[in-house]
């Protein structure tokens, strides 16, 4: 363990981040840390929004713990489909939060 962790250390500092060689001023690496650091921020981003947008709107089944199928979850209120939401459902008819239950015995899910 020792060695690896000194072969790691070893590494990072053989990197050259800043170089006192360099007088014009720009330092290649940095830039590239900095782009790297730019698309990695850019990626998270449109994998957030793809999940938000995309996949959240897709309809999901849950194992119903009372009947043992898998089942659509629907509105407890107005027996819609439900858009869910971390730890939460909102009826797609009426818009408010309600509770998940099973489409065919009428059980709550969770």
């Amino acid at each position: 363990m020792y060695n690896m962790a000194g072969g790691i250390l070893s590494f990072i500092s053989a990197i050259p981040l800043q170089s006192d060689t360099d007088t014009e001023g720009n330092d290649m690496v940095c830039t590239y840390l900095i782009i790297l650091g730019f698309l990695l921020l850019v990626l998270y981003i449109s994998l957030f929004i793809y999940n938000r947008w995309v996949v959240g709107k897709k309809v999901r089944q849950h194992p119903c713990k009372y009947c043992g199928h898998m089942v659509n979850a629907v509105s407890q209120c107005c027996s819609a489909p439900v858009e869910e939401r971390f730890m939460a459902g909102r009826c797609s008819k009426c818009g408010k939060p309600t509770r998940t239950v099973c489409a065919t015995c009428k059980r709550e899910l969770y």
